[in-house]
């Protein structure tokens, strides 16, 4: 691989190629220039840093997109000092995400809290007005919208006949994503591409038809009504990333996981991050065209995998592979070890049975990859754990350190398994919006003793403060566009276990289930050194410190203001990625920050070129 072959070279070039970066980065004029940024109320809002040699500081200074220099105090100096006018935290990550999607729900029909199938076709129609003449509801142009919940339609799912009982909509062509995005509704049009009767669905898919046709679920949209849809091209798919970089900046967003991605869709990414127009940094998890299988042939020809380190600075990072075990707990999809309580002819559906996910484990792993599987269920959860066992070895205390397997979503985990997980030093992927828009309904699905043992853990998914780890717990994030990917709504979910939406909760103010609280720093955490260890980038993400990446946030107040309830409505002022503003955008900063992303080039090299001369590697590939 790659890697290997630069481990090779780093044996011939050694020491002398270290002395060649360093004389051109000293005699490079622009990069002995650094730039002081200190906070203009030093007396009341100093820099959170998550650095223990310098846990609060007052000013940092920035070359070359990295942390120069932290300092406690104002430095007297003559020197320009730019102010930080709030709050400053480091760059916020959120770990699991979808970036192509969520670009694409911010040019579809929002269907979020709709509270009857009448209300859907009304924002359905109010879509179509705003884009007349476009051309959407067409064969070639569907209707797409995200975000409807069965719950609000008295626990039944939808139809076709329903969609279609507005005159206006009986004739075109639409498909909405469930809120969880693992099931489709579909209009008469699209069924009627389809034989008649329907056909069977595939192993791992469900086909709803009581009270009737309309919607398909995980495998079975897959498989039937995905390749039916029009393909969009790579100009819509580029304005797509586009947009969700824009509004995902505007929340304090400088790195996402990708949590499933096609080769294709990458290669756009690897174009975009060489002509610099990533805003954000993007750790990709591939996805097979084919969903859980091995596909080399597909991801030979991405530049990425001869980058093991990322491409752009650390713009653009391979996560690994994604593969999916089960279906989601809302439509009844996540696999179970027992029956739903409230549906008890079904455990759910496992997406690949356990022995099958068990040797797809194997031969990504065995490739190099970092391996990341989405489980939700408890019996998901544990072919999960099954499969990395096989793969880590019975015997494994801790040893998920060199390959940093991850469990996306984690939500429902047996207690037996719980210990395995902390064991072997498994990294869970923990989404707090799920916990507190699936508590109206986690209750009956799972019952009280499930759901009191086994759910929704956040605290005790922390490393024991008894046991020295190397492991820092939990990765956090939003599982955006299931989830609005606002980071601090989901640090106020982890912390207060009431519903950013709402400041509520079933069990009332003092929060659902509040012994799995976190607490503020713990949930900051998450989001920042947490995600950093899931990328294998905790020397160089996730903090404000010394050789860093220059990323941070300013915010309008203090985070750990009324025990973190103030997260709630906590304003973002500015985002910096890599020394560069990017929320707001400003012309002037970009140009300005042009030349400091050109020296960053020559530190990254300089810092890899010390890293081979150490014979230091990693594999997450």
């Amino acid at each position: 691989m790659a890697q290997v072959r630069m481990m090779s070279l780093a044996g011939v070039l050694g020491a002398g190629l270290i002395a060649l970066v360093a004389s051109f980065i000293i005699s490079d004029g622009t990069a002995s220039t650094s730039t002081l940024y200190c906070v203009s109320n030093p007396s009341s809002s100093p820099i959170l840093t998550l650095n223990s040699s310098t846990p609060h500081a007052k000013c940092f200074r920035v070359q070359g997109g990295i942390f120069i220099d932290v300092l406690e105090e104002i430095p007297d100096t003559s020197e320009e000092i730019r102010s930080l006018d709030g709050y400053v935290l480091p760059g916020l990550i959120d770990g699991h995400g979808h970036i192509l999607q969520y670009g694409e729900m911010l040019e579809s029909v929002w269907l979020y809290g709709a509270e009857s199938i009448a209300e859907v076709r009304r924002r359905i129609k109010k879509f179509l007005k705003k884009h007349q003449g476009e051309g959407y509801g067409s064969h070639d142009k569907w209707i797409r919208g995200v975000g409807w919940d069965q719950k609000y339609f008295g626990g039944v799912m939808p139809t076709a006949k329903e969609l279609g009982e507005d005159p206006s909509l009986s004739d075109l062509y639409i498909m909405l994503d469930r809120v969880d995005v693992h099931c489709v509704l579909t209009s008469q049009k699209v069924l009627d591409l389809l034989a008649d009767p329907l056909p069977e669905a595939p192993p791992g898919g469900v086909i709803i038809t009581d009270p009737g046709p309309g919607v398909f679920c995980d495998n079975a949209m897959d498989a039937i009504i995905y390749p039916l849809a029009p393909r969009p091209d790579v100009a819509q798919k580029t304005r797509w990333f586009h947009t969700a970089m824009t509004e995902l900046n505007k929340v304090g967003i400088v790195g996402m996981g990708d949590a499933g991605m096609r080769p294709d869709d990458v290669s756009i990414l690897e174009s975009m991050v060489e002509k610099d127009e990533l805003t954000i940094r993007i750790d990709v998890m591939l996805e097979c065209a084919e969903r859980n299988t091995y596909c080399p042939e597909e991801t030979k020809g991405l530049k990425l995998l001869d980058s093991p380190d990322g491409m752009g600075a650390d713009m653009l990072i391979l996560g690994g592979v994604k593969l999916f075990a089960d279906g989601a707990l809302g439509s009844w999809g996540a696999a179970l070890l027992e029956p739903y309580s409230d549906k008890p002819e079904t455990n759910g559906t496992m997406l690949i049975n356990e022995t099958a996910l068990t040797s797809v484990v194997k031969l990504w792993f065995d490739a190099g990859f970092q391996v990341n599987i989405h489980a939700i269920g408890d019996r998901a959860n544990r072919a999960a754990v099954d499969s990395f066992e096989n793969v880590l070895g019975p015997d494994c205390e801790g040893c998920n350190e060199a390959r940093r397997l991850r469990i996306e979503h984690a939500q429902i985990i047996h207690p037996n398994d719980q210990k395995r997980i902390s064991k072997m030093g498994i990294i869970p992927s923990i989404q707090p919006t799920h916990a507190t828009s699936d508590m109206a309904y986690a209750l009956s699905r799972l019952g009280t003793d499930r759901l009191a043992n086994s759910a929704y853990r956040m605290r005790s998914l922390f490393p024991s403060s008894s046991k020295p780890s190397t492991y820092p717990g939990p990765v956090l994030g939003s599982d955006f566009p299931v989830e609005p990917p606002n980071p601090f709504h989901g640090m106020y979910a982890a912390v207060t276990r009431l519903n950013p939406a709402t400041g509520e909760s079933p069990a009332g103010e003092g929060g659902w289930h509040p012994e799995e609280k976190l607490s503020v720093e713990q949930a900051l955490r998450g989001f920042t050194r947490n995600a950093a260890y899931g990328w294998f980038k905790e020397g160089r993400l996730g903090a404000i410190e010394k050789g860093m990446w220059a990323d941070w946030v300013v915010i309008d107040k203090d985070i750990s203001a009324d025990l973190g309830k103030g997260l709630r409505d906590l304003v973002v002022r500015e985002t910096w990625v890599g020394g560069r503003r990017v929320f707001p955008w400003n012309k002037k900063v970009v140009e300005e920050s042009w030349i400091d992303r050109a020296s960053a080039v020559g530190w990254e090299f300089l810092e890899s070129a010390a890293t081979w001369a150490r014979g230091i590697g990693r594999e997450d590939l």
